[in-house]
């Protein structure tokens, strides 16, 4: 069962129980919420120097995409997959590399360790930041990833494997006719996000730090 709450004091009257709450992930919420006896998942883009040691969870948008999940699915069932991975993001805003890092996170664990990386990036002081990053896995495995702030949300996926070709995107979710009059947003679902989060522990810290620290 799934609650929608507009507030933390909502929260305190309703009975806890097998229910899901769910609130606006602002920092005043997590603040209220982590002295409750509740298990607390947040957007892995939150975590801070701050609450780093709390007894939390993080989870990652792009591992709960259901376009990221069949992905997965068909490139996990070589035991060293092998191939060309390309991933092109664009964003409404970007405060820091918390969302990239995050990304190269979760492509890591899919595709291994990163045996060389390279990083070109627009200078700061351009408006439309643009971010490409090389990673070779080894082996014949490659992934070229770009990132751009700009003024609409966007993902694109390939990768070119040696049994299979894999094509999103997120623009051909738009289930009406003309294009542009109607939007279906990234969106993802509460039994996913409770299936993939990650108890939060100094492994996973250094890690998103190291990733961040790349960028």
């Amino acid at each position: 069962k799934v609650s929608v709450l507009e507030s933390v004091e909502q929260l305190r009257e309703d009975d806890q129980g097998e229910t899901t709450f769910v609130l606006a992930a602002t920092d005043e919420n997590l603040e209220a919420v982590r002295t409750h006896e509740n298990q607390v998942y947040i957007p892995s883009t939150m975590l801070t120097a701050d609450n780093q040691n709390s007894d939390l969870h993080v989870y990652f948008d792009l591992e709960n995409y259901p376009f990221y999940q069949k992905a997965k699915e068909v490139i996990s069932k070589e035991a060293k997959p092998k191939g060309v991975f390309r991933f092109r993001r664009s964003v409404k805003q970007a405060t820091n590399n918390a969302l990239f890092a995050e990304d190269l996170y979760v492509l890591s664990a899919l595709l291994g360790e990163p045996q060389d990386v390279h990083v070109k990036q627009t200078d700061r002081s351009v408006t439309t930041k643009h971010i490409i990053i090389m990673m070779n896995f080894g082996g014949g495995t490659m992934a070229h990833i770009e990132y751009k702030v700009t003024n609409q949300e966007r993902i694109e996926l390939e990768w070119s494997g040696i049994k299979n070709i894999i094509e999103f995107d997120s623009d051909e979710m738009n289930p009406i006719k003309p294009r542009g009059k109607t939007t279906l947003p990234l969106a993802y679902s509460v039994d996913s996000i409770l299936a993939t989060a990650h108890k939060v522990d100094q492994a996973l810290v250094d890690r998103l730090n190291h990733f961040e620290q790349l960028i």
